[in-house]
């Protein structure tokens, strides 16, 4: 008897792509993205064309599908996007805007 394994690979594919968000200074955002993809695509976070620096504020979850930022700023305005990548090649959302206004006292 001959044992045949299959293992089904598939390029990764953004599944569900992260949304726009419109946030008040001081608030929290998250932003999220669900990727497919055999082997497990790792998952990476772009900020206008370069990595998200996490920090205190930047925080990004163990899955890596969801990147939160507490305490929003101006300077986080941008466009996010999320990127899948494994060993069949790499994957990139759409792009979300974070638009974070002005706090009027």
């Amino acid at each position: 008897m001959t044992i045949i394994v299959l293992f089904v690979t598939d390029q990764p594919e953004i599944a569900a792509h992260p949304q726009n968000k419109t946030r008040i200074e001081g608030d929290n955002v998250t932003l999220s993205c669900n990727v497919d993809g055999q082997p497990v695509p790792i998952i990476s976070w772009n900020r206008n064309g370069y990595p998200v620096n996490i920090s205190g504020r930047v925080s990004i979850s163990d899955d890596k599908k969801q990147l939160t930022i507490t305490n929003v700023k101006r300077t986080d305005n941008g466009n996010y996007r999320c990127v899948a990548n494994n060993s069949l090649g790499n994957s990139t959302s759409n792009a979300a805007t974070l638009n974070v206004q002005c706090k009027y006292i």
